[in-house]
C-alpha cells in the first residue's frame, strides 16, 4: 500500500524573496496567540539568517533538522522524531533540512504582540521581522474574483 510523504501531499507556500525554505500554515489560534506552522527545509541550503524572538517548539516529522550557528558551523543535527522547546534566542542561527530535506511541525507562541522572528543579513543587521499579525495574513486565502461578495447597502 502506497503512503504518501507529509512532504510530498502537503500545499506549500513560499515567502518571496526567501530562498531554501516553504511553509503550511496549519492552523493560527487567535485567542491563545499560538500558530503550529509546517516548515520545508532544502537539503543542506540553509535559510536566512534569523533570531527567534518567542518560544517555538518544534517536532522534526521527516529528515534531519539541520541548525547553523551565525558564522555557518553546524551547531546541531535533529533526527526525525525530535522534539524541542526553544525560548527567544539572542543569538542568530540558520537553518537547512539534511540529505533529502526535511518537514518540521514549530509551534510558534506570541510575545506580547513583538516579532516572533527578526530575519538578517551576514552582518546580523536586521531586514525584516515576521510577527504574529504577519502569519495570521499569510493565513487568509487570496481574494480572488470568485470569492469576492457584492454587499447591498
Amino acid at each position: 500500500m502506497y503512503k504518501p510523504s507529509i512532504g510530498v501531499v502537503t500545499p506549500w507556500k513560499q515567502l518571496e524573496g526567501l530562498e531554501h525554505f516553504k511553509y503550511h500554515i496549519v492552523h493560527i489560534d487567535e485567542v491563545q496567540q499560538r500558530a503550529e506552522v509546517l516548515f520545508w527545509f532544502d537539503a543542506h541550503k540553509p535559510i536566512i539568517l534569523h533570531r527567534h524572538c518567542a518560544l517555538n517548539k518544534t517536532l522534526v516529522l521527516e529528515g534531519e533538522h539541520i541548525i547553523y550557528g551565525a558564522d555557518g558551523k553546524v551547531e546541531e543535527i535533529r533526527p526525525t522524531g525530535s522534539y524541542t522547546i526553544t525560548p527567544a534566542l539572542e543569538t542568530p542561527h540558520s537553518e537547512s533540512g539534511g540529505e533529502g530535506g526535511a518537514v518540521v511541525l514549530f509551534s510558534i507562541f506570541d510575545n506580547g504582540g513583538l516579532p516572533l522572528y527578526e530575519l538578517m543579513d551576514e552582518q546580523q543587521n536586521i531586514l525584516a521581522t515576521l510577527s504574529m499579525t504577519d502569519l495570521v495574513a499569510l493565513h487568509q486565502p487570496p481574494v480572488t474574483a470568485s470569492s469576492e461578495q457584492t454587499v447591498y447597502a
